[in-house]
């Protein structure tokens, strides 16, 4: 009888299932990769079904294990119905509050939106991590980020998305270059004159940029590769070459007169946007509504 699925062996299998392996799962979970292997053992004995096959070092879900997965976030999202609700009576008392974001928004959500709230609601634990666009959304639809403020993210169904401010990518370059020192917009041409650092391959930024050379018929050679904006953003400052980024992400280094953001005339570039979103459907609890909020009236997508 399914009324009885016992809980940890539900959890076991949702972990392993996210995180690609067993032994994946155990470090999440703090045990021994034998006890995962043992507990999901146990639940497809109890299903009479196979969950999981193994492929190599890591598992492949059974077709089945699609409807188990669904039942497991059906869970979740019942639980923090039930949270949500018993948090609305103690109002931002307390809570928990997951922001994914892009690195380089780090700085300026730090600086009178997230700061702020955690002064005047400490009883309430904020978790604040970065990753790439495709990390952030998917952090967002599998419910392990309440809030995602995501430079360049693609749409998904599942993601609600609140606002959404255009901030074109730019030409991040030191005052006295030559392509600072000229009167018009740069061309990604002429920039492919320099030495360019990209982030590496699979990040959102890095195939943004490629995107746009590819519009251009260029292919960018980076002389430099790093997976930080903030790496990026010390080459430049090192005057090594050039990087691309917006133009939020270097704002206090522009304050200081150590690089600058420079608009090209790529009409990809132009178009650039980052998104504020939630997942469709998730209960917000009183302290998540406000945060969102908050970041939705900041210098990021207020006026």
């Amino acid at each position: 009888m399914l009324a009885g699925l016992n809980a940890k062996r539900l959890q076991y299998f949702f972990e392993a299932v996210t995180a690609g392996s067993v032994r994946g799962a155990a470090e999440r979970l703090g045990v021994e990769p034998s006890i995962v292997s043992r507990q999901i053992q146990l639940l497809e004995k109890e299903l009479g079904v196979t969950l999981l096959e193994r492929k190599g070092r890591g598992i492949v879900p059974t077709d089945i294990a699609a409807i188990v997965m669904e039942h497991c976030r059906d869970r979740q999202a019942s639980e923090q119905a039930l949270r949500a609700r018993l948090d609305e009576v103690n109002g931002l008392q307390r809570g928990d509050i997951q922001i994914v974001t892009s690195e380089g928004f780090v700085d300026l959500l730090m600086s009178g939106v997230v700061d702020a709230f955690c002064r005047e609601h400490p009883g309430v634990r904020v978790s604040l991590r970065t990753a790439g666009a495709s990390e952030a959304v998917r952090a967002v639809v599998h419910d392990d980020a309440h809030i995602g403020v995501v430079f360049g993210a693609a749409a998904a169904p599942a993601l609600r998305i609140v606002e959404t401010r255009n901030h074109p990518l730019c030409v991040i370059a030191w005052p006295d270059h030559p392509l600072a020192r000229q009167r018009k917009r740069p061309s990604l041409k002429e920039v492919a004159r320099y030495p360019l650092a990209l982030m590496e391959p699979g990040f959102g930024l890095r195939q943004l940029i490629e995107t746009a050379a590819l519009s251009e018929n260029l292919v960018f050679e980076p002389a430099f590769v790093a997976n930080s904006v903030l790496t990026l953003k010390r080459y430049v400052e090192s005057r090594l070459g050039l990087t691309f980024t917006s133009a939020n992400s270097v704002v206090k280094e522009v304050a200081r007169g150590e690089l600058v953001a420079l608009r090209s005339t790529n009409p990809i570039f132009e178009a650039a946007q980052t998104r504020l979103m939630v997942r469709v459907n998730r209960p917000l609890t009183a302290a998540v509504r406000s945060m969102l909020e908050r970041i939705q009236a900041s210098p990021l997508f207020g006026v």
